[in-house]
Order: structure tokens, then C-alpha cells, then sequence
């Protein structure tokens, strides 16, 4: 279910930040993977679940402070190209970046942005899915 601290965030900044709902988001995915595979451009796809978040950020505080600035990243940072959309149910957050497989390059940047201004650095919390699509294997002939 979505926190309504993000919720609260999200309407502060409706007119910067997209993001995708579930139905949408898996469509675009669809579409990234059928691009990907033509163009044997591989992608990262990262999906954290917003358990993860309450868990590693049990403080209401470092919370408000985490929302404030991750939607704050998202709406200035991301690229173009990329996407977000929430999980099924809403139950988390997810990215595909696109060309991005090979060090994480921007998923480091976000994370590494968000992590300046809050000192939580995301790419130490367990749980979070990372997933390279198509998988390189798919390209081998």
C-alpha cells in the first residue's frame, strides 16, 4: 500500500515526478523488452518494496526526510529514457534503467544523490531486486 508520506510528497511535486501505475508500467516494460531484444540493448530493472523501506527506516523522521528527497531526485535526476512505476497493489516502487546494465550507472547516481542529501545509501538495503533484462545469455549466438 503506498505510504501516505509519499503520497504526500507526490502531490507537492504532481507537476515534475510520473509515475507509471502497475498496469501501465508492466506494458512498458513489454515495450522496453521487445526494444531491447531488436536493438540487443540490455536494461536494469531494480524494484523495491516499500516494506523494505519501513523496515530499514523505522523512524517517522528519516522517513518524511527520505520521501522529501527521493521524489526530489527523482523529479531532477532521471533520465529521460528511464521509467518508474509502482508495484502491483502498490506495495513498492520500481525503475527500469534503460541502457544501464553493465556497473549500474544510474542506479548508482540516484542512489548515490539521495545518499548525499540523507546519508541512506539504498544499494545496502537487503531486498532490493535487481535484474538485468534480456539476460546477456539471450544475446550469446
Amino acid at each position: 500500500m503506498l505510504p501516505e508520506e509519499l503520497s504526500l510528497f507526490l502531490r507537492k511535486r504532481k507537476d515534475k515526478v510520473f509515475i507509471y501505475a502497475w498496469e501501465y508500467f508492466t506494458r512498458r516494460i513489454h515495450d522496453e523488452l521487445v526494444r531491447s531484444v531488436i536493438e540487443e540493448s540490455p536494461f536494469l530493472y531494480v524494484e523495491v518494496s516499500f516494506s523494505i523501506i519501513q523496515r530499514e527506516l523505522s523512524e517517522s523522521n528519516d522517513r518524511l526526510n527520505f520521501w522529501d528527497n527521493f521524489v526530489n531526485v527523482l523529479s531532477t535526476q532521471k533520465r529521460h529514457s528511464d521509467l518508474c512505476g509502482f508495484l502491483r497493489n502498490d506495495e513498492g516502487i520500481a525503475f527500469l534503467f534503460v541502457n544501464s546494465v553493465d556497473n549500474n550507472p544510474a542506479w548508482d547516481r540516484f542512489c548515490a544523490e539521495i545518499e548525499a542529501k540523507t546519508s541512506f545509501d539504498m544499494r545496502k538495503w537487503e531486498g532490493i531486486i535487481y535484474t538485468a533484462y534480456p539476460p546477456k545469455e539471450f544475446f550469446k549466438t
